[in-house]
């Protein structure tokens, strides 16, 4: 069983806020944030112009269920890290957000896919060993003089320690990571572990320079995103609770506070939504008045961000689930991903239920006696009806975590 660490960390359950120590009121922190655009958004890189409704709906299920195996795979597998080659889960295949960084003197532009399930942050670095294509210049660590390469003294250069990704060669602190799993793999990424002038958005709507650790890769495998004509995708921007990630590295400026949007998810709401704010610190917007909040909870040797779930409903049905079917310390767990942009739920819990099953019949149970069902279409959409004008009474669906609802509204 594993140990289970409980930090001071809340989620507001309108938008993503992250508290993990609670000295944001207190301590001088300050606001700062990053653009972030969904792949859907007419300013992404991967926005596809042609698709229709139904085929932007079908890419967020996949999305969702290569994320999910992948993270399965992450938990379950016993990794190998021979070769000096970290594995780590990646869906190969499609990314949700997109983050705009700026770093280095002169200010150098980078599209980076965001993920708050992996660490270390890293584009691609001129001088090139091997580079995969990008369209838009590649950043040259040689031409800023802010740049300066890690040595294998820094305490974060944990290269004598199991599973590190990173190890010592010539004094330098060097990492090599490779995503996902056979036959999925994409990469290895090496480079130097660097230190470098990253530029965010402040509160005052100017611009605040910090410095910030990151992987300068220089010699890079397959990735997906490479094979698309005009790539701009250079790397990934890593949120989850390692020491290594961007959110661990600005504690100290934000108090570990930051946030980002759930996109609400409705037909006549437009797919091609404008880019969001990813905000840390005194940047992040708190409502007023009682906000629900839910502790997070961390574990040894897993940084992702998880949440102590206790039972769902379907509309005023509870499924009162037994004790434990959401442990991670026994599972996979609840957890928060921004790389998934639906829930998935287990069809084999801790307790031997499947989840995903019981939500899906009481849904079935209240639906079928006033609307048709539509026949499975061999995609993952099992539980269709035919839309009726005049039918108006839709079920939501709430997760009961420890100490605050979340309901999903029902949408027509």
């Amino acid at each position: 069983m594993e140990a289970t660490q409980y930090l001071r960390m809340v989620v507001v359950l309108l938008s993503l806020i992250i508290f993990s120590r609670l000295r944001f009121g207190a301590s001088k922190s300050k606001g700062v944030s990053i653009k972030l655009i969904p792949i859907d958004s007419r300013e992404s890189p991967l926005y596809q112009p042609n698709l229709t409704h139904h085929e932007r709906v079908e890419k967020r299920v996949n999305i969702t269920l290569a994320k999910a195996k992948l993270t399965k795979l992450r938990f379950t597998q016993n990794a190998t890290f021979g070769d000096d080659k970290h594995m780590t889960a990646l869906d190969r295949q499609y990314y949700f957000y997109i983050a705009l960084m700026m770093i280095g003197h002169p200010i150098h532009f980078v599209y980076l896919m965001v993920d708050t399930g992996s660490h270390l942050t890293w584009t691609q670095c001129e001088p090139c060993i091997s580079c995969f294509y990008q369209s838009c210049p590649i950043y040259d660590s040689q031409a800023s003089p802010s740049y300066q390469k890690v040595n294998c003294d820094h305490p974060l250069c944990n290269y004598n320690e199991p599973q590190s990704p990173f190890q010592c060669v010539n004094g330098d602190c060097i990492y090599s990571l490779t995503y996902g799993g056979a036959p999925s793999v994409s990469g290895p990424t090496k480079g130097d572990f660097s230190m470098e002038t990253f530029h965010f958005m402040n509160t005052e709507g100017g611009y605040e320079e910090l410095t910030v650790l990151f992987g300068c890769s220089n010699d890079n495998g397959y990735f997906y995103f490479s094979d698309q004509p005009d790539n701009k995708i250079s790397g990934i921007l890593g949120l989850d609770t390692d020491p290594t990630s961007l959110v661990s590295q600005l504690h100290e400026t934000t108090g570990d506070v930051f946030s980002y949007c759930i996109v609400p998810y409705d037909q006549f709401y437009p797919f091609d939504v404008h880019p969001h704010i990813l905000r840390f610190g005194e940047d992040v917007q708190l409502l007023e008045g009682n906000i629900p909040t839910t502790k997070y909870i961390t574990f040894v040797d897993r940084s992702a961000y998880f949440l102590d779930l206790i039972d769902i409903s379907v509309g005023n049905y509870r499924l009162r689930l037994p004790s434990g079917s959401f442990d991670a310390r026994l599972g996979n767990g609840f957890f928060i991903d921004s790389a998934a942009p639906f829930t998935t739920l287990t069809t084999s819990a801790t307790t031997g239920l499947n989840i995903f099953e019981l939500v899906t019949a009481a849904f079935s149970r209240y639906y079928d006696p006033f609307l048709v069902r539509l026949p499975t279409t061999g995609f993952h959409f099992n539980l269709c009806y035919m839309h009726r004008q005049d039918f108006r009474v839709f079920l939501s669906l709430t997760f009961h975590f420890r100490g605050a609802d979340y309901e999903v509204q029902s949408r027509s």
